[in-house]
């Protein structure tokens, strides 16, 4: 992490503290204020660091591509830089089509990719739960065959692509909770990730 950035990240938690200090009765107010967000500031600047780790064999560009863009997560694991878009950001709900909004963080995407030399990349579509095990497997691969013939359509080499769907069975979330829908988790279970080569 730069400098630059972790002042940057400090003057954001200054800034969205001033209402709240401001109205603060005394220094002791203030005092105990500032010591609560300390935690707040540390978990800020870690997850910066998280993204530093994940991205740390990206070149700067893609680097800086990733950052930039609050569509495209990104995180380190045991088989390279695995990088996550919502499918809620790539298509509409129960369609393969890629919808109008997808076009600049797909370009990206394939800025990323471009950018990395040599290797494959996979491209794996998932799904939630709702729907059968049969229906989100077919429909997570061809969201994943959507979004890989728009890659080659804006220079991708299709060679370097490998399409995947795995529907439902790799969820980062519940789907339910004590057997009722959580739907932040299974909005964050339709996704489509790129396995960047190590």
């Amino acid at each position: 992490m730069t400098a630059q950035r972790l002042a940057i990240q400090v003057l954001a938690a200054v800034a969205l503290c001033m209402p709240a200090l401001a109205a603060a009765q005394d220094d002791d107010d203030r005092g105990q204020y500032i010591l609560e967000l300390v935690p707040q500031i540390r978990d800020l600047i870690a997850a910066d660091s998280d993204l530093d780790a994940a991205t740390s064999g990206l070149s700067a560009s893609a680097r800086q591509l990733v950052a930039s863009n609050s569509d495209i997560a990104a995180r380190a694991s045991d088989k390279g830089t695995v990088l996550s878009v919502a499918s809620d950001v790539l298509f509409a709900f129960d369609r393969a089509t890629l919808s109008a909004k997808a076009q600049s963080t797909l370009q990206d995407i394939a800025a990323i990719v471009a950018d990395i030399p040599a290797g494959s990349v996979k491209v794996i579509g998932h799904t939630d739960s709702v729907g059968g095990v049969d229906y989100n497997k077919t429909l997570s691969a061809a969201r994943a065959e959507a979004v890989v013939a728009f890659l080659v359509a804006h220079g991708v080499d299709a060679s370097r692509l490998a399409p995947a769907g795995h529907g439902e069975t790799e969820p980062v979330a519940e789907n339910e909770i004590n057997g009722k829908d959580n739907p932040p988790g299974r909005a964050r279970n339709r996704r489509v990730e790129f396995v960047l080569p190590k």
